[in-house]
C-alpha cells in the first residue's frame, strides 16, 4: 500500500496533466481555462494519499473538497453526469499510470488488468445509472414547470383583465393614489406574465423538441422599431436607440413576428438590466439573411461567454461590478435566467443563430435569421 501512496505523491503533476487532458473533452469543460478545470483536484490528490496512508475510507480526510468542487462545477454549467465523470476519470488515470509506472514486480503488472476491466465495467454501469436518473429527473422537473406555468396563467390573466377594466371604466372615480397603485400592480402582473411565458417556452423546448414557429410575410422594420420603442418608453431613464428606419436594404421577411419580437425584447432587456448606455439596436440586410445587432457599453467576461445562452444563466457582465450603486439580484427584478436561452431557441426554430461577443469595450449580441424561415 505504501508504494501507491508514494506514487500519487511523487507523480502528482503527471496525474493532473493526464486527468486534465481527459476532462477537457467533457462538453461542459469546453472553453474553461486550465486553472478552472483543475480547481481543487491538486489538493484532493494530496488528501487522497493521506487517506490511503491512514486506511481511512470515509470522506472526512477530504475536508469537504468534493462538496466545494461540486458546487463550483454547478456554477460552471456542469450537469451531474459530468461531475461524476471527472471522478471516474481520476480513478482510471491513477490506476493506469500506477499499473504502468508503479513500484510493482513484473509478474504483478498483468494481474492489474482484471482490476482495470472491472473498474471500466463498473464505471459504465455508474454512467448508465446516472444518465437514466438525470433524464428522468429532468423530465419530471420540466413537466412540473409546464403544469405550473399553465395553472398560473389563468388567475394571472383574470388579475390583469380586472385591473385594466378598472382603469378603462372607472378611472375618473378612482383617487389618483389608487390609480398609481393599479398601474404599478398591472406592470408587475405583466412582468410575471413574461416570466411564466419564459417558463412555458423552456418546458416546451425541453419536452417537445423546440419552440413552434408559424412564419408569415411581414416588414421587419416596424416590428423591430415598435419592439424597441416599447422598451425604451418603459425605461425613460435609459438611452435606447433603434436604427431600423435608417438601415439601408430590404427588410421584407417571412418570420413568426411574435417570436422574433420576443427575441428582440429579451436581448434589449438583457442590455438594459446588465449593460451601460447607450443601447443600440441595428438591423442589417445581408441578402438571404437579416442580422439584428444589440450593442451596449461594457464587457462580457470570457469565461461567461460560452454559457450565456444556457437556461437559468444570467447574462451579467463584469462591468456591473464597477457601478457606484449596486443593483438588486436578477431574481428580485423578475428574471429567471431564461431570456437568452429563449432567444437561442427562437433563432434555431427559424433556422438562424444568435451569438455574443465583447469587442472594444462593447457587448455585442447578434441575432441572424434567414429572410424566409420554414415552419416548425
Amino acid at each position: 500500500m505504501q508504494t501507491l501512496i508514494t506514487f500519487i505523491r511523487d507523480n502528482r503533476q503527471l496525474i493532473l496533466e493526464e486527468w486534465t487532458r481527459a476532462v477537457r473533452r467533457l462538453p461542459s469543460a469546453h472553453g474553461l481555462p486550465p486553472p478552472a478545470i483543475r480547481d481543487h483536484v491538486p489538493e484532493l490528490l494530496d488528501l487522497l494519499a493521506d487517506a490511503i496512508d491512514r486506511a481511512d475510507t470515509s470522506s472526512v480526510p477530504l475536508q469537504g473538497l468534493p462538496n466545494l468542487h461540486a458546487a463550483l462545477r454547478l456554477r460552471e454549467g456542469y450537469d451531474l453526469r459530468q461531475v461524476v465523470s471527472e471522478y471516474r476519470i481520476l480513478r482510471r488515470v491513477i490506476h493506469e499510470l500506477y499499473s504502468e509506472r508503479g513500484d510493482l514486480a513484473d509478474d504483478m503488472r498483468p494481474k492489474m488488468q482484471p482490476l482495470r476491466i472491472m473498474h471500466a465495467a463498473l464505471d459504465a454501469a455508474i454512467s448508465d445509472a446516472v444518465d437514466q436518473y438525470s433524464v428522468d429527473r429532468d423530465k419530471s422537473r420540466e413537466m412540473f414547470i409546464s403544469m405550473l406555468g399553465h395553472d398560473l396563467r389563468d388567475p394571472l390573466g383574470a388579475i390583469t383583465f380586472g385591473l385594466q377594466g378598472l382603469l378603462d371604466q372607472h378611472s375618473d372615480d378612482i383617487p389618483a393614489s389608487a390609480v398609481k397603485t393599479i398601474v404599478r400592480t398591472s406592470v408587475a402582473a405583466k412582468r410575471m406574465e413574461r416570466m411564466i411565458r419564459d417558463l412555458l417556452d423552456f418546458a416546451r423546448g425541453r419536452l417537445g423538441g423546440g419552440l413552434a414557429v408559424i412564419p408569415a410575410p411581414i416588414d421587419a422594420r416596424p416590428l423591430i422599431n415598435d419592439t424597441v420603442q416599447e422598451l425604451a418608453h418603459a425605461h425613460p431613464d435609459r438611452v435606447v436607440r433603434c436604427l431600423a428606419s435608417e438601415s439601408p436594404g430590404d427588410f421584407a421577411v417571412h418570420w413568426d413576428g411574435d417570436r422574433v419580437a420576443q427575441a428582440i425584447s429579451n436581448l434589449v432587456s438583457n442590455a438594459i438590466f446588465h449593460g451601460q448606455d447607450p443601447i443600440v439596436v441595428e438591423p442589417m440586410d445581408q441578402g438571404e439573411r437579416i442580422a439584428i445587432e444589440v450593442r451596449n457599453r461594457g464587457e462580457i467576461s470570457r469565461d461567461v461567454l460560452p454559457r450565456l445562452f444556457d437556461p437559468f444563466t444570467h447574462g451579467g457582465t463584469d462591468r456591473r461590478q464597477r457601478e457606484a450603486i449596486p443593483r438588486p439580484s436578477d431574481r428580485r427584478r423578475g428574471h429567471l435566467g431564461l431570456g437568452l436561452y429563449i432567444v437561442h431557441e427562437i433563432a434555431e426554430a427559424h433556422g438562424g443563430s444568435v451569438s455574443a461577443d465583447s469587442v472594444d469595450g462593447q457587448a455585442v449580441f447578434r441575432l441572424v435569421l434567414p429572410r424566409i424561415a420554414s415552419s416548425r
